[in-house]
């Protein structure tokens, strides 16, 4: 029989297999419930019997607007088992955003979680014919989920085939969604990915990360962005594993010790977090305590070479290992669960540095790469397959060209379809050969794995005609305790500066411990003795780059990063265009003093 890739057949053939084992876990009442996979089955068939019976047909886009839930799964699986196209919208957009986005993709149907998010659907001026709500409406005219399924119950009772024959009309070619790029630039673009798209990229990617129908994910990266909606999302729901929520992004280690799971993705701000608050807490500590911790963390380099090079751990480095994780990692180990076997990281660069800290405690992070145009994954280290600084060896079916100019091409069957109604901008990025141009930088090495230079837009051209790569002086700037964000400037300029955000709660530690008053903080980020403290911070953790990369004068905002402020993308990168618009008056400050 040959092979299907499409996303619902997959998912009904793990329904009848682990009938009674639980799909999603969703925290209620203080507790996590779960819903057996039977039951998720039987209402993903409700719901899309009665987007049916409305003249919902092939084809039709269905907008869904919400926090990870779920009701998101219900919705989504609902829209592609009977060939309608889910169009995800992000909860953080402005109505005027989502307008345009609604108005380019013009779906028919809506699902959204809340009324105050409907309230942004009003605000925004445009109509659906059906609106489905996941909590309780006050309006007669919103559909209630809760209702929706008992409705669809009854058609399936009636006409017990009447399902099967709807998703039996779904090919592999078909449009799963559109999902539009979050844009750290420019306007949005529709992407347009298959059923196919999806499968194949979750089928070739877990012969590289090994998942397994036993694991159990918390998600907590927006559904709306790709690489959860098939990392954590497609993945476990193809292969019959579990899915736990994370009631926010500020619970997210709170719940990693309630679900317990043995797998995690996440964009590098998780780990840098995570991170940054160890690395403080080190420091800050006593001359004892300072001096375990290092013997700890150079301990643990017999653990993290045993797993990237395979060299093998003698009895005296196990004994060693398991007394550095009992003074020191075994909080962090429990703090993740106890049960965690892999995180993975995608969506931006993660530091080597970082990545080294986490194997040494016993907490292995798999960095990926990928683009919202290719499903998303094309590379990925996994167990086996390491290199730290790398972002892992194509997945199988994947071809790749380096351009003359270093972009990196791509061409294998999860490249997207095209942009929606945008053909020309389609065949920008696809070339007749059919290879995708990533728009990044980068190069193998002779084993295969694959290094991010930049984003060919990033570089930074001085007006000495230097190019300079921002993204690897940044990252080397976050591994300062002190130091959160940083955003590099210099293009066209005579000498490279940089915007610098502090992680606040280890510059708090760090001005109780010098006596300097943390309040107001607009006042305290301009003291004297702060900025020859970043200074000296900077100088230290880019000594290795190239004199023409050197930072001459740097600025320290007045806050953090954040989405709800427009710094951030939903999916947690800056968005530099508009963080230099913003504080332009601090750049200008640099090259005019």
């Amino acid at each position: 029989m040959k092979e299907t890739y499409v996303i619902p057949q997959r998912f009904f053939r793990n329904v009848e297999k682990y009938a009674d084992k639980p799909a999603l876990l969703s925290k209620i009442d203080g507790n996590y419930r779960p819903i057996l996979y039977r039951e998720l089955g039987n209402y993903v068939k409700s719901i899309g019997l009665v987007l049916d019976s409305w003249g919902i047909k092939h084809g039709d886009r269905v907008a869904i607007m919400s926090d990870n839930r779920e009701e998101w799964i219900m919705a989504d699986l609902a829209n592609v088992s009977i060939g309608l196209v889910s169009v995800p919208i992000y909860p953080t957009l402005s109505p005027r955003q989502v307008f345009e986005l609604l108005n380019h993709s013009k779906p028919r149907v809506l699902f959204i979680s809340t009324t105050e998010l409907l309230q942004k659907i009003v605000d925004s001026g445009y109509e659906f014919e059906k609106i489905i709500i996941f909590n309780k409406p006050q309006d007669p005219k919103i559909k209630w989920i809760q209702d929706i399924i008992k409705e669809g119950a009854n058609i399936l009772l009636e006409n017990p085939r009447k399902y099967d024959d709807l998703t039996g009309k779904v090919n592999n070619g078909d449009l799963a969604c559109i999902n539009y790029t979050s844009g750290t630039t420019g306007v949005p673009k529709g992407v347009m990915i298959s059923h196919e798209n999806f499968v194949r990229d979750v089928d070739n990617s877990i012969t590289i990360i090994q998942i397994f129908p036993e694991d159990v994910f918390l998600s907590f990266l927006p559904l709306s962005h790709v690489l959860e909606r098939m990392g954590g999302y497609y993945v476990p729901m193809i292969l019959g594993a579990t899915i736990g929520f994370a009631e926010s992004t500020e619970t997210v280690i709170q719940n990693m010790g309630e679900v317990q799971p043995t797998i995690l993705i996440s964009v590098p701000r998780l780990f840098e977090k995570i991170y940054g608050t160890v690395m403080s807490g080190a420091l800050s500590g006593s001359v004892i305590k300072k001096s375990i911790f290092y013997w700890a963390l150079k301990s643990g380099k017999a653990r993290m070479k045993n797993e990237i090079e395979a060299t093998p751990i003698s009895s005296w480095q196990k004994r060693k290992i398991k007394i550095a994780d009992k003074l020191v990692f075994s909080k962090l180990q429990q703090k993740t669960g106890g049960k965690l076997q892999r995180f993975v990281s995608g969506g931006a660069p993660l530091s080597a540095e970082i990545a080294e800290f986490f194997f040494c405690a016993g907490l292995k992070i798999y960095e990926g790469y990928g683009l919202t145009e290719t499903s998303p994954v094309i590379t990925v280290n996994g167990p086996g397959h390491v290199r730290l600084g790398s972002v892992g060896v194509a997945i199988p079916e994947t071809e790749f060209k380096i351009a003359d100019d270093g972009e990196i091409l791509v061409r294998g069957p999860q490249v997207m379809k095209g942009y929606y109604n945008n053909q020309e901008m389609t065949n920008e990025v696809i070339d007749s050969e059919g290879y995708l141009h990533t728009g990044d930088i980068g190069h193998f090495d002779d084993d295969g794995f694959l290094f991010i230079t930049d984003r060919k837009k990033n570089l930074l051209v001085t007006a000495g005609g230097k190019n300079v790569a921002p993204q690897p002086i940044e990252e080397s700037l976050k591994l300062s305790p002190y130091i959160s964000e940083s955003v590099l400037i210099g293009d066209r300029k005579h000498f490279i500066s940089a915007l610098i955000v502090l992680d606040q709660v280890a510059i708090k530690k760090w001005a109780e411990d010098n006596s300097i008053s943390f309040e107001p903080y607009e006042e305290f980020i301009r003291n004297s003795d702060l900025y020859k403290h970043i200074q000296k911070e900077i100088e230290k953790q880019t000594v290795t780059f190239s004199r023409f990369e050197n930072i001459k004068k740097f600025r320290i905002l007045p806050k953090d990063f954040t989405i709800d402020d427009g710094d951030l993308t939903p999916s947690l990168k800056v968005k530099k265009k508009e963080v230099l618009k913003k504080y332009s008056y601090l750049i200008d400050e640099m090259y005019n003093e």
